[in-house]
């Protein structure tokens, strides 16, 4: 980000000239300012002369190292993912640091799994001053990471999961909205008979997704169509082995995440089932190899992208602006179809 710089003329007025003040001037957004002076190839021309013309009209300099050590940054914030080895997280990831790294921050990368109330002892290195902010994307329900590092003053950013009693700048998609798209798509291809694998309990995407799915079937599902547990292939693999084994399969399986969905349908062919003759399947995200065509996945789309880029440039107003009101950006979905679901079987002409 730019910084303010003390200009040598000596000018009371010049020396207060900040990037919020060439912002306004400008007419743009404050970390537009920051891209343009930080060499930012994405910003246009005409956006670019108009910046460059406002800041040294206004008499502006930055200077990143005045900035930091008048204010004591280190230009580093943190970004806490769940799982690298999961392709969403892997796309979340290069999309903030892309993002960060255009208005000069540099990141520290922190997987964290577990993120449960024993793991705050592990996470102490966190309430130093070592970095200028967090991205968290992996915030459980209860967990107690977020809360303790809001109560130390970092400035905080939830992106993905949300938590509904932290009062922090929270970015995710509509999950309830995910849900019902879902839901609507297997209702309307015929499906009667839903059960759900889906994430922990303890996250909001479960939560949100699930209860969506609820609002379209209008009934609760049968304990025994309701699984959960971590976000992983392993997870769908053996979810849909147990609901398939059952005395009475399913005849459509809507999973946590995609990373899961190709788990099931993995168990599924491998025990010579075929998707969506004999079972459907959809999952959420719209990973990249979702559209494989070995995979051709139905999913809910949400977009990764503009969640993560809009988590950095909230942390980045949160920086430079601790004490205003936070913002709690819903991003839409889509229901994206593919291969993967149909009618059930009863639902096929028979020959």
């Amino acid at each position: 980000m730019s910084p303010e710089h003390d200009l040598p003329n000596g000018a009371e007025q010049r020396q207060r000239v900040t990037s919020r003040d060439v912002a306004a001037a400008a007419g743009v957004h404050q970390s537009t300012v920051s891209r343009v002076l930080n060499g930012d190839q994405r910003i246009s021309n005409n956006t670019r002369k108009r910046v460059e013309a406002t800041a040294e009209q206004l008499g502006y300099v930055p200077s990143k190292r005045a900035q930091n050590l008048r204010t004591r940054r280190s230009g580093v914030v943190g970004v806490m993912v769940h799982d690298i080895d999961n392709a969403f997280y892997l796309s979340l990831l290069s999309d903030m640091h892309r993002e960060l790294s255009a208005v000069g921050y540099s990141i520290v990368l922190i997987v964290d799994p577990l993120h449960r109330r024993s793991d705050i002892s592990r996470m102490r290195h966190l309430f130093d001053d070592s970095l200028d902010g967090m991205l968290i994307t992996t915030a459980m329900i209860d967990s107690e990471i977020p809360p303790a590092l809001r109560a130390r003053g970092m400035p905080l950013v939830l992106a993905v999961r949300s938590m509904p009693d932290l009062d922090v700048d929270t970015v995710e998609s509509d999950n309830v909205a995910a849900g019902r798209e879902a839901a609507r798509h297997l209702v309307a291809l015929g499906h009667t008979d839903i059960a759900v694998a889906m994430g922990p309990k303890e996250t909001s995407t479960t939560r949100d997704r699930l209860r969506g799915v609820l609002d379209v079937i209008q009934t609760e599902l049968p304990p025994d169509r309701v699984m959960h547990g971590p976000y992983r292939h392993e997870t769908g693999y053996a979810m849909c082995r147990r609901l398939m084994m059952g005395e009475r399969p399913p005849t459509a399986i809507i999973a946590g995440n995609d990373v899961m969905a190709i788990g099931v349908l993995d168990s599924a062919w491998r025990t010579g089932l075929s998707t969506p003759e004999d079972l459907s399947v959809l999952g959420f995200d719209d990973i990249p190899m979702a559209a494989w065509q070995a995979i051709n996945l139905t999913t809910v789309r949400q977009d990764s992208k503009a969640i993560a880029e809009q988590a950095a440039r909230r942390l980045v107003d949160r920086i430079d602006q601790p004490d205003s009101p936070p913002h709690h950006d819903i991003f839409p979905v889509s229901l994206t179809v593919r291969a993967t679901t149909g009618p059930p079987r009863a639902k096929h002409p028979r020959n």
